[in-house]
């Protein structure tokens, strides 16, 4: 019993896969597609007013498993070019994960550093 409760303990404290594939799908989406679908995927980026046909709203659109989604994503579709060069069908997924509740992507934060502060040296008076 001890030792099952010690277990779930330390699994509990785990970050979930979701999480992770929900990030960096959204990390790829927003560096990737934005431009053409639109920053939560609603469609009508950008960009889209440059290609003859519509760049589609994606948001709740696509089963993440959806093979369907992957070819297109992957091998491109009309005006959409291809990302295979750019990313592999694992990383697609994960952006049809993202594309299931598209929400804003948590940015990369670089690790802070304190400033230094600098006391400014007075001038000596008189003379």
């Amino acid at each position: 019993m001890l030792i099952l409760f010690l277990a779930s303990s330390v699994l509990a404290g785990q970050p979930t896969r979701r999480a992770v594939d929900f990030d960096r799908g959204g990390n790829l989406y927003a560096q990737n597609c934005w431009m053409c679908h639109g920053k939560l995927a609603e469609g009508g980026g950008p960009a889209a007013a440059k290609f003859s046909t519509e760049s589609p709203a994606l948001a709740g659109v696509f089963k993440r498993s959806s093979e369907q989604a992957i070819r297109i994503i992957l091998d491109g579709k009309g005006d959409m070019p291809a990302f295979s060069q750019i990313f592999d069908k694992r990383e697609a997924k994960r952006i049809l994960v993202w594309l299931e509740k598209p929400a804003p992507v948590k940015k990369k934060t670089k690790s802070k550093t304190k400033k230094k502060t600098t006391k400014k040296k007075q001038k000596p008076q008189g003379g």
